[in-house]
């Protein structure tokens, strides 16, 4: 380059200067083969600084001139901005590698990040530097502080620190300041006190929090103080809608608030004051603020998108209007101050779906470690693979909630999470069980998995309902424990308290129906956790007495049999609770009937209704006697209300006295007497009422009518219905109830051979067991296996007969664990 190509650069080469000035501004430029008195050079120089100002990096030169250069020309050539290398005063070979290395290790003593040669100050003062732009973020994953120390140290998934080799250094200052008592920490040098605490401060949002040294350990930083946001872990809504209910003028503050308005499903407001955030960080220059505002618009456009497919809730117009556009989406990054991005590299893909899709393939690795340590027993020594993948939560999920990244509202974040849980669910379920086969190291254990309130967190933000029932069936795991139980209780209290804030101030459905599903899947799993009685009855209350659309009848049942019956929290307060609202509803029931109106409460389970509720009233005693409820069914008998023995049959007769089962089976026979009906056949049996001679002929008679239409089928062979009713219920139901001698198989002879089932109960211990089919199995209730299996022959048969089902390698394995839980339960 010529003098005239650099004095009319600018005019003639636009693009290349461009090139060029990035070049400067983003590299160390090593100048080699010039003389120091080249005129080119001053220009560069001159024109480099006027360009970039304080992006300016000093260039090096590389001096090999045969003059000898004084201190004070050293010193002049520094001056203009120059790094020099003076070739004269390095001993070099005449071989080509030694010369390259002798160069280049000089290059390396110029980096002002090297800590070669260089004292515990002065290393100290390097890892300063190299870590005090990341102290204006909130939270830090461990990657985002190992980038910046991997060449000096490994930091572990566990937040471990461990200088490399000859590198030791550059950690020994801080370790000696550490480890000075507090009054010597205050007496510091100012500016040594600050840059110690700005140090310690990014350890503490990255949770890094152990130093190895010498072979010893130091925990300088209890990391469990600092996670993530209190707030959003234990669903402390009360809280945040007080941050959301001020005005701010710190643009940090501002920035909070529209987080908070996420967490709360409000994506409009927050996407508008994301948008206002961003403008004003750019402004001011606040570049990291900005990027994160950005970020966060970008997520939240997505997801508002997705939400109004099904919804149409939002003004899609308004929404775009304030959005980045495409171009501004790929190159967010890039467009931003180079010293900002070489500052942030780590930040990169923070809008990105690449983000999460690194996360989620780091994760599954950590999974199959995971899973395979499981299945091969393995004895893990120090950070084991368990505690790798809650690392890897926790590491996200720390920096997502502290600095407000709006990313895990997205189902990979949440599919990522609830991955690596399961396998730790999977971990748990098998740490307490016996080994019984001889082992190498007999009498060492790894470290067992706990549970704790942030996990809490993650299985309502990431598990549904399904999800945990699935998942904790797979495992067969009945109880899970936590710590710190008294922060969950107080965090299922917080989503109770925000459930009955929304419906007395609802802003739309959709964040009602968002929370139903967060409280259901609460529910779900507090189904496997022993929870104090207070919370029972909190809970108790707050399901009978409030009406969802998401969760059904059968959900608090559920929840009632886990707790109230299963784990005997009963109370007075339950029973009452329970008791009221039993009665509430059969008296609503029967008023509608009475009145030819149609009243059902829904249920996706067809066994279970409002009736069970009668079973959790006083679960503790056996088969008390209710007064009010003997007033209902008389209510119920006089107005010839059907519709409702179900509820009669399943759930009452064992809480009525003789006089109203009497009257009951009364009313069952007259009915029957008129039409056959196998429910109300079901209600007379189960008032414990004698079969007269009458009941049994019209029994047979409907017997033959429904074997009749069994023939007929095939000429009206077309149209199908599912689920397919099974057209021997009642004659099947006959055969059970034969077997356990309600009915006199003298009076039912000629009904066999129409239907194998109905065989196998009639005939039982003189059963063909090659005709038995392995289905009914499946189909049998509790009470009936237990039944069945009573006879020593009649278990010996089935017994073989499943351990030949399991022979067969192909049959589903969902089945086939079912299959082997019956033959330990009922058939051994």
């Amino acid at each position: 380059m010529k003098e005239e190509d650099y004095l009319n650069y600018s005019e003639n080469f636009k693009l290349i200067e461009t090139l060029v000035k990035s070049i400067f501004s983003m590299n160390t430029v090593v100048f080699i083969g010039y003389s120091l008195n080249d005129y080119n050079i001053k220009l560069i120089l001159n024109w480099a600084k006027a360009l970039l100002k304080s992006n300016f990096r000093k260039p090096i030169f590389i001096y090999a001139g045969n003059k000898k250069l004084t201190p004070e020309e050293v010193y002049y050539q520094e001056s203009r901005g120059l790094s020099l290398i003076n070739c004269n005063n390095l001993t070099l070979s005449d071989d080509y590698l030694p010369r390259y290395q002798a160069i280049f290790a000089e290059l390396d003593k110029l980096n002002k990040l090297s800590i070669d040669g260089k004292t515990e100050e002065e290393a100290f003062d390097v890892l300063y530097s190299l870590l005090s732009p990341l102290d204006k973020l909130e939270a830090l994953r461990i990657s985002d502080v190992s980038e910046k120390l991997n060449s000096y140290m490994t930091i572990d998934e566990a937040g471990a620190i461990q200088a490399i080799n000859g590198k030791e250094n550059i950690i020994q200052k801080f370790i000696k300041i550490l480890h000075l008592p507090d009054s010597e920490k205050s007496a510091l040098p100012k500016d040594l006190r600050v840059k110690y605490l700005k140090i310690l401060s990014v350890f503490r949002k990255a949770r890094i929090h152990f130093i190895y040294e010498k072979n010893r350990v130091y925990k300088f930083i209890d990391h469990e103080a600092i996670f993530g946001d209190k707030d959003c872990i234990a669903f402390n809504y009360s809280s945040i809608l007080k941050y959301i209910g001020k005005d701010y003028k710190d643009i940090r503050k501002k920035y909070k608030k529209a987080y908070y308005f996420t967490r709360l499903e409000q994506y409009d407001k927050a996407i508008i004051l994301f948008a206002e955030v961003a403008k004003q960080a750019f402004k001011t220059k606040d570049y990291l603020l900005y990027y994160f505002a950005e970020a966060n618009l970008i997520s939240l456009e997505t997801v508002i998108k997705n939400r109004n497919r099904y919804y149409n809730c939002y003004d899609m117009n308004a929404i775009e209007a304030i959005s980045p556009t495409d171009y501004e989406i790929e190159h967010l990054f890039d467009l931003l101050p180079s010293d900002f991005c070489d500052t942030y590299a780590s930040l990169k893909t923070l809008h990105s779906p690449n983000l999460l899709f690194k996360y989620s393939y780091e994760a599954s690795i950590d999974r199959q470690k995971l899973e395979k340590a499981i299945d091969s027993r393995t004895i893990e020594f120090g950070l084991t693979s368990s505690n790798k993948a809650i690392c890897r939560i926790n590491d996200y999920l720390h920096f997502f909630l502290k600095n407000g990244i709006v990313s895990d509202v997205f189902i990979e974040y949440k599919n990522t999470v609830k991955t690596l849980i399961s396998e730790l669910i999977h971990k748990y379920s098998t740490q307490n069980k016996k080994i019984i086969h001889q082992q190498v190291f007999p009498d060492i254990n790894n470290s067992p998995v706990y549970f704790d309130e942030v996990d809490f967190y993650c299985f309502i933000e990431c598990f549904n309902d399904k999800d945990i029932r699935g998942t904790f069936s797979k495992y067969n795991i009945q109880t899970i424990e936590f710590c710190n139980m008294e922060k969950i209780e107080s965090s299922v209290n917080n989503l109770v308290n925000y459930f009955l804030y929304v419906i007395k101030n609802p802003i739309n459905n959709v964040d009602i129906i968002s929370l139903e599903a967060k409280i259901k899947a609460c529910l779900m799993l507090l189904s496997y956790v022993d929870i104090s009685q207070h919370l029972v009855d909190m809970l108790c209350d707050f399901l009978l007495n409030n009406v969802f659309r998401g969760i059904l009848i059968n959900d608090k049942i559920l929840f009632l049999d886990s707790q109230v019956y299963r784990r005997k929290k009963s109370s007075k307060t339950t029973s009452k609770i329970i008791e009221n609202k039993l009665f509430m509803y059969l008296d609503q029931n029967i008023t509608a009937l009475i009145n030819q109106k149609e009243y059902d409460v829904p249920s996706t389970h067809s066994a279970i209704s409002y009736c069970n509720l009668v079973n959790y009233i006083y679960p503790e005693t056996q088969n008390f006697v209710s007064r009010k409820l003997s007033l209902r069914i008389s209510k119920i008998i006089k107005h010839n209300l059907v519709a409702l023995n179900r509820g009669i049959a399943h759930n009452f007769c064992p809480y009525l006295s003789d006089y109203q089962k009497k009257k009951i089976a009364d009313w069952a026979k007259s009915t029957l007497v008129r039409e056959f009906r196998y429910d109300m056949f079901f209600l007379l049996v189960q008032c414990d009422a004698g079969i007269d001679c009458e009941i049994i002929e019209i029994l047979k008679n409907h017997i033959h009518l429904q074997a009749e239409k069994v023939k007929m089928e095939p000429m009206n062979a077309g149209i199908k219905t599912f689920p397919k009713l099974d057209p021997y219920e009642t004659l099947n139901y006959i055969g059970f109830l034969c077997m356990i001698n309600v009915l006199k198989k003298a009076d039912f002879t000629e009904f066999i051979g129409i239907n194998q089932k109905f065989d196998f109960f009639y005939l039982y211990d003189e059963y063909d067991y090659s005709n038995f089919n392995i289905v009914w199995l499946f189909e049998f209730s509790p009470y009936a296996l237990g039944k069945i299996s009573e006879s020593r022959e009649v278990r010996e048969n089935i017994r073989k007969v499943i351990v030949d089902t399991l022979k067969d390698k192909s049959i589903y394995e969902q089945d086939a664990d079912y299959l082997k839980n019956i033959l330990i339960k009922y058939f051994y």
